[in-house]
């Protein structure tokens, strides 16, 4: 029933599994899964399908998730262990009961040049991955073929391929034209969400790379002595000029009164 069975770890992979369901490798799903068959899931089950083509936009699997939590270029859900909502010890704080050795899901969505919507959701658990019971899409043999075409996928950036956490998510609109990474189907996460409820959308934009900041010179600048210093060091040019202060108008009435006087 899975399109394909393996790890999604980066937009890389993903890209090549749309590729490889456009070249007829891999098939899409066409329909939701049954309640029998969303319990059936195992970890390596990747689904993907095209919007428009399967009639859906939500993903259920009759499953009961924790809120969602961005993971780089991914909406990430861990299985939760009851249906129940959490019993809170505050009034923000509520608390969830996973499910031992449970499942992660991830969502990850994109729209085409030709305003084609693309979703995929993949499921795993850690101990798979780690003991790399799980392939990746990128290094599967079997789709070494597929190469991914520009111009029909959004540009990555080449930061976001090695497991997608230097991407940045933010709510934008992009034109229809513009290739687009999102994040999967809209709901509310407030709380936890069973399988028959959708996972929210966000838009994606790969990060682009940073700027590369100027060099500062090692070398000091040159200091400049104080300026009451430079002053004092300053020869004054009218050291030899005597400086008559007592120039003044009542002083020289008071010379010319004397000298009546002597006559």
């Amino acid at each position: 029933m899975e399109t394909y069975f393996g790890h999604i770890k980066t937009p890389q992979d993903a890209l090549v599994i749309f590729e490889a369901c456009r070249l007829g490798q891999l098939r899409r799903i066409q329909r939701r899964l049954s309640a029998k068959e969303g319990l059936q899931i195992k970890s390596g089950a990747v689904f993907a399908w095209d919007e428009s083509e399967a009639g859906m936009r939500r993903w259920t699997d009759g499953r009961t998730w924790s809120p969602s939590r961005v993971s780089g270029s991914f909406l990430t859900y861990r299985e939760l262990a009851t249906k129940r909502r959490p019993r809170r010890t505050s009034k923000t704080t509520p608390i969830y009961t996973y499910k031992t050795n449970g499942l992660i899901k991830q969502s990850f969505s994109i729209c085409t040049a030709a305003n084609q919507k693309l979703h995929l959701i993949s499921y795993y658990n850690k101990a798979d991955v780690v003991a790399g019971r799980l392939t990746q899409p990128t290094a599967d043999c079997a789709l070494s073929n597929i190469v991914v075409p520009r111009g029909v996928y959004p540009d990555l950036n080449p930061l976001d391929t090695g497991g997608g956490h230097s991407a940045t998510v933010r709510n934008i609109r992009r034109p229809s034209s513009v290739p687009s990474l999102t994040l999967s189907p809209v709901s509310s996460d407030e709380e936890p969400t069973g399988g028959e409820l959708g996972s929210p959308v966000f838009y994606y934009t790969p990060r682009p790379p940073t700027a590369p900041q100027p060099v500062l010179s090692s070398t000091p600048a040159p200091t400049l002595p104080p300026l009451l210093l430079i002053q004092q060091q300053q020869p004054d040019p009218f050291a030899d000029v005597k400086k008559d202060t007592r120039c003044t108008e009542d002083k020289r009435q008071l010379d010319a009164l004397e000298r009546q006087l002597q006559l």
